[in-house]
């Protein structure tokens, strides 16, 4: 791999600049100490090139003590650098996550190299790749050398809270005072609109010909009882991390009862997938403005026989808490529509249903408070 040619720093452009105009002055002046003084200047900046020289080739072995972690906490990286000390080169890491990339300087090349790489929010983080910096002692120029190596990319889980759990399926939260309602299960849910990959076998010819296009049949997931959580991700980081974070908290507080997880921008992660999976899918949501929220919340009418839960932003309109009251109304057991964020959604908010629970907090924090408190599942 090539090295990278000593080029001016921000000082030795402005050397090199203040040298060319005493230069020309005092040439076409006719002043000679001004002249000189010039000159010695960009003699200096072209003398720090070879001064400087280009850093060696090297090749770096990275690893981290964690590929995964919790928002708040902090990592281990540990780079193994070939050949190793060198005292005249200095070495900095590029991390990429969340927010905008920095470099971490990291002193003089070593053979090893030990840092802390802290994660205070949730996302996807890449340390590396590394690179071999060396200067003059002024520090007029500059060679930068990219080393060989493979960036690490490590998974910022949530945070999350403590929450008493719901009881498994088919004990507390099931609403069972109507034979019609215990008789429903697996039965049909409704009709939605075709996508790739759906069993031609579902489609409902006779609506599909009166709207003019495909329609299929949902039914009632009667086989894999759990709970089904539904995120609305159509707004910024802040109200997404906080929405994150109480799902987070709900997959990770309810080790016995299968969780699925849903976004309303389209993606899931089944139950089967297990709550690590579940956790990664947080980590690296990102906003989604254009997601259809009321196709989402239709969504649930086929979802696992358990208990529901909504997670949505207080810049929700109260038109989307509706539709989520809605369809959480027609399910058979009770379940919950979160309200987090500061404020309201300035819109007046339907009233609770018999299956259908709402509960507004000013972050995930007060919603596990509210949560642990109220028990909504056994009212």
């Amino acid at each position: 791999m090539a090295g990278s040619t000593p080029r001016p720093t921000a000082r030795g452009w402005g050397l090199l600049a203040s040298g060319a105009v005493l230069c020309g002055g005092g040439v076409g002046l006719g002043y000679l100490a001004p002249g000189v003084l010039g000159a010695l200047a960009i003699l200096a900046v072209a003398l720090a090139v070879p001064v400087a020289g280009r850093p060696p080739a090297a090749r770096v072995d990275r690893r981290a003590t964690a590929t995964r972690v919790r928002a708040g906490s902090a990592v281990t990286v540990v780079l193994d650098i070939v050949p190793g000390d060198d005292a005249r080169s200095a070495v900095a890491e590029r991390v990429a996550g969340p927010g905008p990339a920095v470099v971490l300087p990291l002193g003089p090349a070593r053979t090893r190299i030990r840092y802390l790489l802290s994660a205070p929010r949730r996302g996807a983080v890449e340390a590396g790749p590394l690179s071999l910096v060396r200067t003059d002692p002024l520090g007029l120029v500059r060679a930068v050398r990219a080393a060989d190596d493979v960036p690490v990319r490590l998974l910022v889980h949530p945070r999350h809270h403590r929450l008493v759990a719901v009881p498994a399926a088919g004990g507390g939260g099931r609403d069972t005072s109507s034979a019609s309602v215990r008789a429903s299960e697996g039965a049909f849910a409704g009709l939605r609109e075709h996508v790739p990959g759906d069993d031609v076998r579902q489609i409902h010819w006779r609506t599909s010909a009166r709207r003019g296009r495909l329609m299929v049949r949902e039914h009632m997931d009667s086989a894999s009882p759990g709970m089904t959580v539904l995120v609305d991700d159509r707004y910024g980081p802040d109200e997404l991390d906080a929405l994150a974070e109480a799902a987070a908290s709900i997959v990770a507080s309810a080790p016995g009862v299968p969780v699925e997880l849903r976004l309303a921008g389209g993606v899931r992660s089944p139950a089967s997938a297990g709550a690590t999976a579940h956790l990664d899918v947080l980590a690296e949501a990102g906003a989604r403005p254009g997601s259809d929220f009321p196709a989402a919340c239709a969504g649930l009418r086929s979802a696992p026989s358990g208990p529901a839960v909504v997670l949505l932003s207080t810049k929700a309109a109260g038109d989307d808490v509706a539709a989520a009251m809605r369809v959480l109304a027609a399910r058979r057991t009770l379940s919950l529509v979160g309200l987090i964020g500061p404020g309201g959604t300035g819109d007046e908010m339907p009233e609770p249903q018999a299956r259908g629970r709402l509960l507004r907090a000013p972050d995930a924090a007060g919603f596990a408070a509210q949560w642990n408190e109220s028990r909504w599942w056994a009212r």
